[in-house]
């Protein structure tokens, strides 16, 4: 699979980044008309847009889904620290951020970068590879790009994997050569569970307890593709899990489960629930979801 590269600035202040998701200003904001897919860019008034970091999924450090209020799985067990880690590593320093995740400051306020753009999800971010500096010099916006594990490698999605700070999130739009090597890099980050890593506090496979809501937002890391389903399914209909099964399949996630040819509807055929207890079965990075 091939992906268009669009050169630019990452931009934060007065934004919301957090482990996966940061705003991006393009150098020619018309290249975001040229992606491919179904779904728009929605760009804001200069012309940026919010990208989407493809195959992974930080944790939520503020996810509304149902509202009316936003929440956040434990900031102190992995998102702050994805978020921190992410911004770091684009070339801000000095960031501050109010009580409602807006970035107030930053040094500098715009890092120049580049994204490998796939298309458009359906919120209108920009699916892409995020990259930092000029890794490609000879080639300009709007060029077609094949990526590569080399290619891949340079960009944030690798980086935050690599460092066990988000999980493996695969869509089917995902070439199977790097969801194969993001595969390796988030076991081997699972492998070793460095403090502070996902991994060091996960309860996916080996079973979340789940009492209220606050389980999830202060104590309890799970995939957050999870989490929001749990979310919003416990600010519905409250802390008794006996009618989550029939939630998750009205919610209706289609997948495949490794290399099976057939997908797979519904997260709670691969979902143990045992009284407040929630268990995944597969392991995270065996999971591939169909883009709705």
């Amino acid at each position: 699979m091939t992906m268009m590269l669009i050169k630019g600035h990452y931009q934060i202040k007065d934004f919301e980044p957090d482990g996966d998701t940061v705003h991006f200003l393009p150098d020619d904001p018309g290249f975001w008309l040229e992606l491919p897919g179904d779904h728009k860019i929605e760009r804001d008034p200069h012309g940026g847009a919010a990208l989407r970091l493809d195959g992974i999924d930080a944790p939520e450090t503020h996810y509304q889904g149902v509202g009316p209020d936003f929440v956040h799985q434990p900031l102190d067990l992995g998102a702050h620290a994805a978020r921190d880690a992410l911004l770091t590593w684009l070339g801000f320093t000095d960031v501050t951020q109010g009580a409602d995740e807006r970035v107030t400051s930053a040094t500098p306020e715009t890092v120049p970068g580049f994204v490998l753009a796939s298309g458009a999800d359906a919120f209108g971010r920009c699916i892409a590879m995020a990259g930092r500096g000029t890794p490609i010099p000879d080639a300009k916006s709007g060029t077609i790009i094949k990526v590569d594990v080399p290619l891949l490698h340079q960009t944030a999605n690798h980086e935050l994997l690599a460092r066990g700070l988000a999980y493996p999130t695969f869509y089917s739009k995902l070439p199977k050569e790097l969801r194969l090597d993001m595969a390796a890099t988030a076991r081997a980050a699972q492998a070793a569970k460095v403090p502070g890593s996902v991994w060091a506090y996960d309860a996916t496979n080996s079973g979340a307890k789940i009492e209220d809501l606050s389980s999830l937002t202060e104590h309890t890391v799970v995939l957050p593709k999870l989490f929001r389903r749990l979310a919003d399914y416990l600010r519905l209909f409250g802390p008794s899990l006996d009618s989550l099964p029939a939630y998750l399949a009205g919610a209706d996630d289609e997948f495949f489960l490794s290399e099976q040819r057939t997908s797979t509807r519904g997260l709670q055929r691969v979902i143990d629930v045992n009284d407040s207890t929630i268990k995944l079965r597969p392991a995270i990075e065996d999971i591939v979801f169909v883009e709705k």
